[in-house]
């Protein structure tokens, strides 16, 4: 039988911070409403962490977005795979076809839904330098319903799902920024790293025309800050194919999103112009927590802290 990453994988090494996750996008474009269904397991600790995510431009902190159940002390339900489980805190994911569709439902704390999300390509893994690692993104549709404080909003949008295994010791992440866009047929995703107004592309891929490949080099350039960081920026890229990429991102405030204690994500909704192309995706920038809080307590900006070391 060959490597299903779908599958909850056994566990190599008794490490704390050994996990195997998932997440899923959503969002409404019209309302700027955007979300996710994240989580992982934790098998060493016999945990599960996560949930679901929602906001709007009326909240940007666990304390004021539409929804935030992003529940920390689950215990690991039993049986369960990566996509055949039903959390304590209500989520419920099905596998209908493997690595191809699924159900995530949910009724908890003022918000319900019923999604069904469709792959639309096939996975794509990214490049580990450790082979117990794993890191894969697939682009899909999600469609169905979600329902917050008994108003029904229907949900058919362009969407990804990433997943992964691995020893994420998130205290030793550096700064940088994961972002994706998607038209329906045609998808990018990058990941870079840095606090610079230019920061390289590390890793990431570009679907056009029916044919994925990686990014082999590119460029994220901040053009506009906010009081969190870009609000304006441009990529440009090329993938293995020699195919280029250049697109230029509207990011809105977002969510300040602390899930990871030594961490703070700034996770927007993104509006994308592609060669005059509107499309929507997303955009997460990622601090070390104690950087975070200068900023927050306006003690340096996002601009300031292109020029110093964190």
């Amino acid at each position: 039988m060959g490597f299903d990453p779908d599958l909850l994988m056994n566990v190599p090494n008794d490490h704390p911070h050994w996990i195997d996750s998932a997440c899923f996008y959503l969002s409404v474009p019209e309302l700027r409403l955007h979300g996710v269904i994240f989580y992982f397991f934790r098998p060493n600790l016999n945990m599960l962490t996560g949930g679901p995510v929602i906001w709007d431009p009326s909240g940007h902190t666990a304390l004021d977005c539409l929804h935030y159940n992003f529940s920390q002390y689950q215990p690991m339900p039993k049986p369960a795979q990566k996509f055949d489980f039903e959390a304590a805190n209500s989520l419920r994911v099905t596998t209908l076809e493997p690595q191809t569709r699924y159900t995530l439902a949910y009724a908890f704390g003022g918000l319900e839904f019923e999604l069904e999300w469709q792959a639309t390509s096939p996975l794509h893994t990214s490049p580990q330098r450790d082979p117990t690692n794993f890191h894969a993104e697939q682009a899909g549709r999600m469609v169905g319903w979600l329902k917050i404080e008994g108003r029904q909003i229907p949900v058919d949008c362009a969407s990804l799902r990433d997943i992964s295994y691995g020893v994420r010791d998130y205290a030793k992440m550096h700064p940088g920024d994961y972002c994706w866009g998607s038209t329906g047929p045609d998808v990018f995703q990058t990941l870079s790293m840095g606090t610079g107004k230019e920061q390289k592309i590390l890793t990431g891929f570009l679907q056009k025309d029916g044919e994925t490949a990686k990014l082999v080099e590119g460029v994220r350039r901040i053009d506009v800050y906010g009081r969190y960081g870009a609000r304006r920026v441009t990529i440009d890229a090329v993938d293995a194919l020699g195919r280029l990429l250049h697109v230029e991102g509207k990011i809105d405030d977002g969510l300040l999103f602390s899930g990871n204690t030594t961490h703070t994500v700034v996770w927007s909704f993104t509006e994308w112009d592609w060669h005059g192309r509107k499309c929507w995706g997303d955009t997460q920038e990622f601090y070390p927590a104690q950087t975070f809080r200068r900023m927050a307590r306006s003690e340096i900006s996002p601009a300031q802290l292109s020029k110093t070391k964190t």
